[in-house]
This record gives structure tokens, C-alpha cells and sequence, in this order.
């Protein structure tokens, strides 16, 4: 990272915002171009809802509440009590495997049926409304589409450990997630804004399909001193996953950027750093074995610092960043006009962006694609 922007960056890392009074956030000065996209959207890293919690996130315009039963069902449903409107989210419980409205104490089951009032009478004809909701990679997702669609695809798993959770933190900023997972694919931005040496890239979006890969070697990343290979899964238009398998089978380092849409122009910004060890070197055996997992966790804190340090300078630019409809497009920067066209799908309607790409000509060149 440029010295310049260390300072800004250490403020944002400390505030969980930016405040800077010669700039104003990119929400703030003109209407938002992109509207929002249409997939599966991270709200909370797995720890953080446990069995027997309710919480509540916001995603594109509302809000969503979040709970586990006590057996570890997870659930994602409409705030408002069907009965008189109350918010789940304000002072509800979990009562076993039923969610309690904290006004008059009606229950509903995981499957969303009121099973019981607060009355000691009959429980009306009434449930809750439920959101998709899935668990992958440490991470819980729901599933949002503008025209209220069910999902039209799933999101992919890596082979972790799941007894392990991520350290992570949350920032709330102004941006959009397609300007967040362009990232991906803005191969000019790493030696210019990270430093990032002797960089081999390539990975480029299919049509039609949900997820990208991207893979990569460069030094200057988090690994300092070392020339370093990680695999990038981009996956819809709300994360990016980092995957890195450390030098001589000792583990595998994850990292997870989560784009959330909350308001016009304005995103949630998860993100995660966990590493998995297979044994600790120089000491052998069942002992090794033993130890990986609480050394990995103190590490994961640590690495989770450092890399927050060549993120925050993105978090820095995305809030400032106004999205740009046409670019004017250089060699060098990475096939983000690709990307373009393949994030299209994830809009019920074309955003103006870039026109959707037409289908491949029989015999058609690379560069004529």
C-alpha cells in the first residue's frame, strides 16, 4: 500500500467508518446508477448467530431476523409478527424451536405456523414470512430477487472446517456490491494500490453461470517475503473468496469478502480471514494435530489485522468511488468489460452498464469476442 494512504486506512480500521471532512461519501452527493442485484447475500458469519439467538440485518431497502432454535435450525424471516405487526428482532425469544413474538407472546414453529398465543387460546391461521436462507463456508446467506423469485442456483461449498470460525468485522459504507466484486477482475488496482510484485493473473467470467475463478501468483500479499498462489471463487455479484493452500501441506488460509446491499447506495462490507493448520511444526504427531486448531485461531486474529491493512485501502476507495457506466477502459486493467456483461444477469432488468453480451459467432476469434 502507498504511505499516503496508511493514515486514512488505520482511521477507517479503528472508526468502522470513514470520516473524512474533505470528501464526501459517494451516497451523498448524486442518486445511485445501479440498482440492486439479485442473489444470494451474506448478513452474519455463522458465530454470530448462535442457537437460541434472534438478530436482525438489514438487505436492500428492509430487514431480515435471523434465529436458531435450540437444536441449531436456522431461520430467516420477515420482522413483523403477523398478529399486530411487532418486530421479531425487539425483545423476541426462542423458545425451544419456536420464535416468541415479544408483544403477546405468539409462537411459530421453524416452519413459520403460529403454534400458540400467549392467551392460553387457539392459535390463529397465520405464519411468518420466510426468506431463503443457506450456511456455506462460514457464512449465512439469504436469498433476495426483486420480483420475489426463489433461488435460482446454490452457493458453492469449500471443503473447511466448520468447528473453526472466522475472525472478522463489518463496516458500513456507502457502494454497491458490483463495484466490490469487480475487484476480481481489476487485475490494474494490485501493484498500484497493494503493491503486489511479479503478479501472474488469469480467470475470466463465463455467461450464464453464477460463480467465477480467478487464479493468481504475486508477492507483496499477505504472505510477505514469499512468492504466493491463492485461487479467488467469485460468487454472484456478494462475495469473493480467497483460498491459498500454504507452502508444504501445512494448511490452507481462507479469506471471505461479503458485499451486502442495505439502502440505496449503500453496502455492509463483511469480512473474514481464517486459517486452518494441519499440525504445528516441529512437534510430531497426535500432539500437533492437537494444537493446530487454538494456534490457527490466535492466528487467524492476527492475519485478520493484517489483511485488513491492504483492504481497508479498497473499504477507502469504494466509499468515494462514483460508478462509472462507460469506462474508458485501458490495457492492463483486467476483462472488467467481461465482467460487466456477465453481471448483468444478477438485474431483473439490463442496468445500462453494459449492453448484455450476444451469443458467440460460430468461428469466432478471441478478439472478436
Amino acid at each position: 500500500m502507498k504511505p499516503h494512504l496508511k493514515p486514512l486506512v488505520k482511521q477507517l480500521l479503528n472508526a468502522r467508518r470513514v470520516r473524512l471532512p474533505s470528501a464526501a461519501p459517494a451516497d451523498s452527493l448524486r442518486t445511485p446508477s445501479l440498482p440492486y442485484p439479485n442473489g444470494w447475500f451474506c448478513l452474519a458469519f455463522t458465530d454470530e448467530v448462535r442457537p437460541g439467538s434472534v438478530t436482525t440485518r438489514p438487505i436492500a431497502g428492509t430487514e431480515v431476523v435471523l434465529y436458531r432454535t435450540a437444536k441449531g435450525v436456522l431461520r430467516a424471516v420477515r420482522p413483523q409478527c403477523p398478529h399486530l405487526g411487532a418486530h421479531l428482532g425487539v425483545g423476541g425469544s426462542i423458545e425451544g424451536e419456536d420464535i416468541v413474538c415479544p408483544f403477546h407472546r405468539f409462537a411459530f414453529s421453524p416452519e413459520g405456523t403460529c403454534v400458540r398465543t400467549g392467551y392460553d387460546k387457539p392459535p390463529p391461521k397465520a405464519s411468518l414470512a420466510q426468506y431463503p436462507v443457506c450456511e456455506a463456508n462460514g457464512s449465512i446467506y439469504v436469498w433476495w430477487h426483486a420480483l420475489g423469485l426463489p433461488p435460482q442456483w446454490e452457493v458453492p461449498a469449500f471443503p473447511m472446517d466448520d468447528r473453526q470460525p472466522y475472525s472478522h468485522d463489518t463496516f458500513d459504507i456507502a457502494g454497491h456490491p458490483q463495484d466490490v466484486i469487480e475487484n476480481a477482475f481489476d487485475w490494474g488496482h494490485l501493484p498500484a494500490l497493494h503493491g503486489l510484485k511479479g503478479l501472474d493473473i488469469e480467470g475470466a467470467p463465463v455467461a450464464g453461470e453464477p460463480t467465477s475463478t480467478v487464479t493468481a501468483t504475486a508477492r507483496g500479499t499477505m504472505m510477505r517475503g514469499f512468492r504466493q498462489s491463492y485461487t479467488l471463487t467469485v460468487i454472484g455479484l456478494a462475495t469473493i473468496a480467497a483460498r491459498t493452500v500454504l507452502p508444504r501441506g501445512a494448511g490452507t488460509l481462507y479469506v471471505m469478502l461479503h458485499a451486502t446491499p442495505t439502502s440505496p447506495g449503500r453496502i455492509q462490507l463483511r469480512f473474514g480471514t481464517k486459517l486452518e493448520l494441519n499440525g504445528i511444526p516441529g512437534v510430531p504427531g497426535a500432539v500437533g494435530r492437537a494444537a493446530a486448531m487454538p494456534v490457527a485461531r490466535l492466528l487467524s486474529t492476527v492475519l485478520q489485522r493484517v489483511a485488513s491493512v491492504d483492504t481497508g485501502a479498497d473499504l477507502l476507495m469504494w466509499h468515494y468511488q462514483e460508478h462509472v457506466d462507460h469506462p474508458k477502459l485501458a490495457k492492463g486493467d483486467g476483462p472488467i468489460g467481461r465482467y460487466r456483461q456477465w453481471a448483468q444477469q444478477f438485474y431483473t432488468e439490463p442496468t445500462g452498464d453494459l449492453t448484455p453480451p450476444r451469443p458467440p459467432r460460430a468461428g469466432a476469434s478471441r478478439s472478436e469476442e
